[in-house]
């Protein structure tokens, strides 16, 4: 991936290009997500970014801490807020701040989607150079399937055009993702019908809104 994108935010590359070099080398997956992870994949953003979204599994969110714990702001702590669980911290680096999610869950009405960055979503992560970092993107198919559930006409729409225009790179992840997770049937019809692909035909894990 072209790291001229670097040029449009200078602060936020020189921050995100820190965060690589403070994790390099740690045994710790870990993935660029959010409107910055959106950015460097060429998705439309109605306003720029302005933080820098980390998300690993919770060990490794662990790891990544040990690696940026001069720069916190916060210690890891489990946080479930809403529809949202996981083991957050912040860090302030270059002047920007990076929230770093660990073992991230969505529970809704329509589904219970749990993140699962080693071996699922990291062996699907671009790997994007900025600069003279290296570091790899949280998926579009993972960011679509976020922003449905969050009810963000404004990203999923966006990140449907670009799943589109590539849809054998971006659809087997997607297909993956629903059948390692719970939905319900209109959930996923929705989310067939933005993408104009018929994902019911595939099995995906129903959800029946219980304890998942």
């Amino acid at each position: 991936m072209n790291g001229n994108r670097s040029y449009a935010f200078p602060g936020l590359t020189a921050a995100i290009g820190q965060m690589a070099g403070l994790c390099a080398g740690a045994e710790a997956k870990w993935l660029l997500g959010g409107s910055c992870g959106l950015w460097l994949q060429g998705v439309r953003l109605d306003t720029r970014p302005r933080d820098i979204d980390v998300y690993a599994d919770e060990g490794d969110a662990r790891l990544v801490h040990e690696r940026m714990s001069e720069y916190a702001t916060d210690i890891p702590r489990q946080d479930r807020t809403g529809s949202y669980a996981s083991l957050l911290s912040h860090y302030r680096l270059d002047g920007v701040t990076v929230e770093l999610v660990g073992g991230f869950e969505v529970k809704t009405d329509s589904a219970y989607y749990r993140t699962e960055i080693a071996g699922i979503l990291d062996e699907n992560a671009p790997l994007v150079r900025l600069g003279e970092a290296e570091l790899r993107l949280m998926p579009l198919a993972h960011e679509f399937v976020f922003n449905v559930l969050r009810a963000r006409p404004d990203r999923y729409l966006a990140i449907a055009e670009v799943i589109r225009g590539e849809a054998d790179r971006h659809l087997p992840l997607l297909r993956e993702l629903l059948r390692r997770n719970q939905w319900t049937a209109g959930i996923v019809g929705k989310m067939a019908e933005v993408l104009d692909r018929p994902l019911l035909s595939g099995p995906w894990g129903e959800y029946g809104g219980g304890q998942a």
